[in-house]
């Protein structure tokens, strides 16, 4: 992994908090900054498998795997679930869609 290619990301839970009209906002927490480097999918594998939202699809691999650890802990909870989580990258919000002991795909919202 070259140190130069890596890029910050902000990983971030949502909350859902009832307003006084009764309807929900989504608000986000920073968890922390990870730096990660980046990857495109655009081979045909990656297509096969999530189809054609691949164009919207990222795949990033933290140098520690620091992050990977993080989410992987997420997957099997019941409460505090990996479908709380996002990540940011610059202004565009990223949902995670499968995370792997190497790398974490995310779908562009």
């Amino acid at each position: 992994m070259q140190i130069n290619r890596l890029i910050t990301v902000a990983l971030k839970s949502s909350i859902k908090e009832k307003q006084l009209n009764g309807t929900y906002t989504i608000k986000y927490n920073e968890i922390k900054p990870y730096k990660v480097q980046r990857e495109d999918l655009t081979d045909e594998i990656s297509a096969s498998i999530y189809g054609a939202n691949v164009v919207n699809m990222l795949r990033l691999s933290s140098p520690k795997k620091d992050l990977e650890k993080f989410l992987l802990t997420k997957v099997n909870e019941s409460i505090d679930n990996i479908s709380k989580y996002f990540i940011f990258i610059n202004d565009a919000t990223y949902k995670i869609k499968s995370v792997k002991s190497n790398w974490i795909d995310i779908e562009r919202l």
